[in-house]
């Protein structure tokens, strides 16, 4: 959404978690993506805090180490931003020309946006001219622009260029599109699991009707397996990646007690489509980032929603090269890099 400049034929899209730095490099040169290389590497714990940088040189030293690591030679990079800094809200407004628009959306934005306008960088998508001959639906968003100058420079320090910085639920949809059909009319909830936000985006006939972050995220699980079984944090999330059967009814039980509060924040994301007359229901829910394959998560949200929940991989149409993923399953790995291929599947012109 917010560009800087133009980018090339290879595409890498760079993904800041709180937990880990994930990496995809795609060829566009031939008119369909072709995955080149992708890697991921974990971060130190509180390296990343509720998405504020907290150790800057870590962070640094671990975006550098995974593009040696990977091979990517490529300086510029397409990411993405998530949290309280980044407000997305699907607006009217009168009829007009995207030039006019782009004149009044500041005036408009200073009506939904809650911080300074001074203070955002602004971007817009006209979404619907049909439905009222008066007025129009347009997809706004804005980032404050100190976030957005944090990143771009936190990635400067690394060696890089950001091309583009993007929402992180718009790389998810991004990803989703490319892979997966959407029925007319279908509703679909894209759910990102990360480690302290989880984006999600509701969206229908490829529209984001609603989207937001919610707090509760993968951390919650780390911190209840934690309390539960009294072990300590590396020891959770080894049992979280490796549970072996003597562990996994517990580790279910645990993660589907959290799974039921991640599904009230779905809920009240419901409830305001269906107040506003929007949706009323959920056709299904594509789950990804990295606590997609918690053991329970995914039946626990099932279970609640009343929807089917499919764990997603953004690799499953995509091309590459055979060997690309050694002896692992990409099916397996695909959750992790759902915003990462979200990001590298975009031209830094766009």
């Amino acid at each position: 959404m917010f560009k800087f400049s133009r980018g090339s034929n290879r595409i890498v899209g760079l993904d800041i978690g709180s937990s880990s730095v994930k990496v995809v490099e795609f060829d566009h040169s031939n008119g369909t993506p072709r995955l080149v290389k992708f890697g991921r590497c974990g971060l130190l714990p509180e390296a990343i805090v509720d998405g504020e940088i907290m150790d800057r040189d870590v962070v640094v030293d671990t975006i550098a180490e995974l593009m040696e690591l990977n091979g990517i030679t490529s300086r510029e990079v397409v990411t993405g931003v998530s949290g309280r800094a980044v407000i997305v809200k699907k607006i009217q407004m009168d009829q007009m020309s995207v030039d006019e628009a782009r004149d009044a959306i500041q005036w408009e934005a200073e009506q939904h946006v809650p911080f300074d306008i001074d203070d955002v960088s602004l971007d817009f998508q006209i979404l619907n001219r049909e439905s009222d001959p008066e007025k129009m639906d347009v997809l706004l968003v804005a980032a404050k622009k100190e976030m957005l100058e944090s990143r771009a420079d936190l990635i400067r320090a690394a060696g890089l260029t950001a091309t583009v910085i993007d929402v992180d639920s718009f790389a998810v949809q991004n990803a989703f599109e490319r892979n997966y059909e959407h029925p007319e009319n279908s509703v679909t909830l894209l759910l990102n699991v990360g480690c302290f936000t989880s984006n999600v985006n509701i969206v229908k006939d490829g529209v984001p009707y609603f989207t937001r972050d919610l707090s509760f995220a993968g951390n919650a699980i780390l911190e209840a397996i934690q309390k539960d079984l009294g072990v300590d944090y590396d020891e959770a999330n080894n049992i979280l990646e490796n549970p072996g059967e003597d562990r996994r009814d517990d580790l279910e039980s645990i993660v589907g007690l959290v799974g039921e509060e991640l599904a009230v924040g779905i809920e009240k994301s419901l409830s305001y489509l269906r107040a506003s007359g929007e949706a009323d229901h959920i056709d299904r829910i594509c789950l990804s980032g990295g606590a997609a394959y918690a053991p329970g998560l995914r039946e626990a949200i099932e279970k609640r929603q009343g929807s089917p929940v499919e764990i997603a991989n953004p690799f499953r149409n995509l091309e590459w090269d055979e060997g690309t993923f050694g002896e692992e399953d990409p099916a397996i790995l695909g959750p992790h890099y759902m915003v990462a291929t979200g990001l590298a599947l975009r031209k830094g012109g766009e």
